[in-house]
């Protein structure tokens, strides 16, 4: 493409910008037409937007999708008053890497400059700078260019937040808070210290799930996040209980292990009943994704976080688990647990006797929770009586 024509067709698109409204400008950059129906009119009921301190707005550390690389985020301890740490140790990395972006000169830029653009140029320059450069430049300079969008047009759909003691917890919305900050740091003096944002009583993974599945940009790694979130939430409203993403992380986990809480296909069954409401809220097919998706949180960490900073799809990942070269060593078998002594089955089942114990005096909730965890028991011995009859 000639430089006289990618010049003609920049002036045109800023053009029709000036012609058509802010909101309808915003709504285009910020908004998925494919936005499903119900997360579309729960925007609807929304009250208006507040204004908000960016800095009193905490991310939510278990949320799937990762606005940040996690190369960039161990420069960071989460504070939203530190966010400028972030994006120091963001530009130590990319120099690590040999690129260099100088964010004010950019973040002044009133269009954005050439090369930085997310389609390859035609001709001499056929491959992507930003490819070229690695997906920790392109995901800062992809927020650079958002903040850049804001700061001519403003901010018309709003952040969601939930209230969470004296401060909130971001639901949605992670990356234009940070382009937010970006600006703020640049341009103090332009007042970018509060975003608009829609309050809502809690935050609600299911609306996250809706969310990011309109989008259609997790990669595999994140589909293995949002699918243990997601079955999480609805075994705890079963009586499971599962322990809190900085708890894990306090007692020296890693982030998958928090999510591999329920990597056990037979101990953590989807309940009866909500398969497809999983698949739905995450835009998949067939219970087979959900499958190996689930398998996605036995991965070992180095291996997890690897197809996570390289945006592996779950195929990829699959065929790197598969191959080690021309030499392919067996697993070495794993010793065999004892169902009967396990501690969260013994847990459960503590925890059914207790039911059952005052089962008149129950509600009806907690009657059918009894009922459901006495059902689980009952199809897994069943298994284990047609595995004992076809050894014998």
């Amino acid at each position: 493409m000639s430089q006289r024509r990618r010049r003609r067709d920049r002036e045109g698109t800023l053009l029709n910008l000036q012609r058509s409204s802010v909101h309808e400008t915003a709504d285009a950059i910020y908004r998925d037409p494919g936005l499903p129906p119900d997360i579309a009119g729960l925007d609807a009921q929304r009250k208006s937007a507040r204004p908000v301190d960016i800095g009193n707005i905490w991310p939510d550390r278990s949320q799937p999708r990762r606005a940040v690389p996690l190369r960039a985020r161990r420069h960071w301890d989460g504070d939203p008053r530190h966010v400028a740490q972030l994006f120091g140790g963001w530009q130590q990395e990319m120099q690590r890497d040999g690129v260099t972006l100088d964010l004010a000169a950019l973040l002044r830029q009133r269009h954005w400059p050439e090369g930085l653009d997310d389609n390859p140029d035609e001709g001499d320059e056929a491959e992507n700078w930003l490819e070229r450069a690695g997906s920790l430049t392109a995901t800062l300079a992809g927020l650079v260019r958002l903040a850049v969008n804001i700061r001519q047009i403003g901010l018309t759909n709003p952040i969601t937040v939930a209230r969470a003691e004296r401060s909130f917890l971001l639901e949605t919305g992670e990356r234009r808070w940070l382009a937010f900050h970006l600006l703020h740091l640049h341009f103090p003096e332009e007042n970018w210290s509060h975003i608009p944002a829609h309050l809502v009583e809690q935050v609600d993974v299911w609306r996250q799930a809706g969310e990011n599945s309109a989008r259609r940009d997790l990669n595999a790694i994140g589909r293995a996040r949002q699918l243990a979130i997601l079955l999480m939430d609805l075994l705890r409203e079963r009586g499971h209980s599962f322990r809190e993403f900085d708890e894990v992380l306090a007692a020296g986990g890693s982030e998958r292990d928090y999510y591999a809480q329920v990597a056990d296909g037979q101990e953590f069954r989807i309940p009866r009943g909500e398969g497809e409401r999983l698949l739905n809220a995450m835009g998949l097919n067939s219970p087979t994704q959900l499958r190996q998706y689930r398998a996605l949180l036995r991965l070992d960490d180095a291996s997890w976080q690897n197809a996570d900073e390289r945006d592996l799809g779950e195929g990829e990942i699959r065929r790197l688990k598969r191959g080690d070269g021309n030499r392919r060593r067996p697993p070495a078998p794993e010793p065999e647990r004892n169902p009967f002594t396990d501690p969260a089955n013994a847990r459960r089942r503590q925890r059914i006797w207790r039911l059952a114990q005052r089962y008149s005096g129950l509600g009806q909730r907690e009657r059918q929770q009894a009922l459901e965890l006495i059902d689980l028991d009952r199809r897994w011995l069943q298994e284990l009586q047609e595995v004992l009859r076809r050894r014998g």
